[in-house]
């Protein structure tokens, strides 16, 4: 069995799949955001821990540096960064192998999806890759993601716009569907790995 895991300062998800691919389970750990950062990792990294039963791989997404060039979110690079080396430490001294890493956009290469899609585009894939939703939900969602693209390749809309309207539709297909960016991507992850280690 192996645990994909989608690392987040508010919300990992993550997902369980057999030794043949098959998704077994899926779900998001949650921390209580009025606690200390530290407290945060560590409640966090217990949950993480208790999923390592009967588990052989553990597969993680990296941490994207291109989303703090300039300095921003420093701080939630540095939890990022501490948590992912927390989860690490734990899994070497539990299972003593070393994880399997993908950034984001590698994971979605392998997985078939292009790699520089937005957020909801991920959950729209794996929505119909498992069967999540029905081909009427499905339609509307593309075609609104394809209004969204079309208006921003004709430069009707800013990034920014595009970005949070994109945003919002991903917030209304995870209310609809439970299956946010968070639990996408582990499941992505899942995918890519399983084709990663077929080859």
């Amino acid at each position: 069995m192996y645990l994909c895991l989608d690392l987040s300062s508010s919300c990992t998800g993550w997902s369980k799949f057999s030794k043949d691919g098959k998704l077994l389970k899926y779900e998001r750990i949650i921390p209580d955001e009025k606690l200390n950062p530290y407290f945060r990792l560590h409640y966090v990294v217990n949950k993480i821990r208790e999923l390592y039963t009967d588990v052989d791989e553990l597969v993680i997404e990296g941490i994207f540096l291109g989303r703090f060039k300039g300095g921003r979110n420093v701080t939630t690079f540095e939890y990022l960064a501490k948590l992912a080396g927390a989860v690490i430490y734990t899994w070497i001294a539990e299972k003593y192998k070393l994880p399997k890493i993908y950034k984001a956009t590698e994971a979605r290469k392998l997985s078939g999806i292009k790699g520089t899609c937005q957020k909801a585009e991920v959950q729209i894939w794996v929505i119909r890759e498992y069967g999540f939703a029905d081909e009427s939900a499905l339609n509307e969602w593309e075609g609104i993601m394809e209004a969204l693209s079309g208006e921003y390749a004709a430069k009707e809309i800013t990034n920014a716009q595009f970005k949070y309207r994109v945003g919002k539709l991903s917030k209304i297909i995870d209310e609809e569907t439970e299956i946010g960016e968070d639990i996408a991507d582990s499941i992505v992850l899942g995918r890519a790995f399983r084709n990663d280690t077929k080859r």
